[in-house]
This record gives structure tokens, sequence and C-alpha cells, in this order.
């Protein structure tokens, strides 16, 4: 079974719209944190760390959607389970279920990459294959 992490929190006032209703683009800034902390909780260093030791500087999106089922508001208590549905040579595709409670709020997929800065063009970034001992500690 693929590992899978659990993201909790509460939704600040902050993050509604005037509807009070979480804004939409908010479940993409908590993906990109839920998906740190997968790789976290895989025991993955920070990406600074991986930066000086390995050349990567993270796993930037090339790809992102959702689908939103239910609405929330500040003051709730939601979670995200985070996995990685499907590995693939240079990306992945990461799955996410946010919920309050038992009911499912909205689902989201990033398909993301390992990158490095390219060694011909330092104000690019590259996809690399994904390291095989970091996609074994999240397998």
């Amino acid at each position: 079974m693929a590992s899978r992490h659990i993201y909790r929190m509460r939704i600040a006032f902050s993050d509604c719209d005037p509807a009070q209703i979480v804004f939409f683009a908010n479940y993409f800034k908590w993906f990109d944190t839920a998906s740190r902390e997968f790789f976290t909780a895989c025991g993955v260093p920070s990406w600074r760390d991986t930066a000086r030791e390995r050349g990567i500087i993270g796993t930037p999106l090339v790809d992102a959607g959702a689908r939103f089922m239910n609405s929330a508001t500040y003051g709730e208590d939601i979670e995200i389970e985070s996995s990685v549905e499907e590995w693939r040579n240079k990306s992945f595709v990461m799955r996410h279920v946010a919920r309050r409670g038992d009911t499912v709020l909205c689902e989201g997929r990033e398909v993301r990459v390992f990158a490095i800065q390219d060694p011909m063009d330092p104000l690019r970034i590259k996809a690399i294959p994904i390291p095989a001992d970091i996609r074994a500690a999240c397998a």
C-alpha cells in the first residue's frame, strides 16, 4: 500500500470569500503544503537540504486540478489526505482529498517533477529522474 499522510488544519476567516466559504484557490495552497508534509513524513529532508546535498531544489507543479464537492467555512477543522497515486520516470501524480469529518470537500490532483537548476541555464530548472531512494521511502 502506498504511503499516505494526513495534514490537519483549521480554516481561518482570511481563507474565505465574501460568502464566508473557502476561496477555491486556498485548496491549491493547502495541497502544496500537504505535498511537502507528505515528503517530510516519509523522511525526505527539506528542499533546502536536498538542494545543498544533491542539487534537488524541490518538486514543482507541471499540472494541477481539483473537484469541489462541498463547501467549508472558517473555524472548521479539516484534514487533507495525500498520497502518490502514480510514480513515473521524471514525474509523479499526487492525490489529495480534503475532508471535514466524513464529508469530502474537495479532491485534488497534482503532477509534479523532481527538479534541479539547469546546468546550461541557471535561470531555468530541469526535471530529473525520481531518485530511487526517495521513491522507496515514499512507497
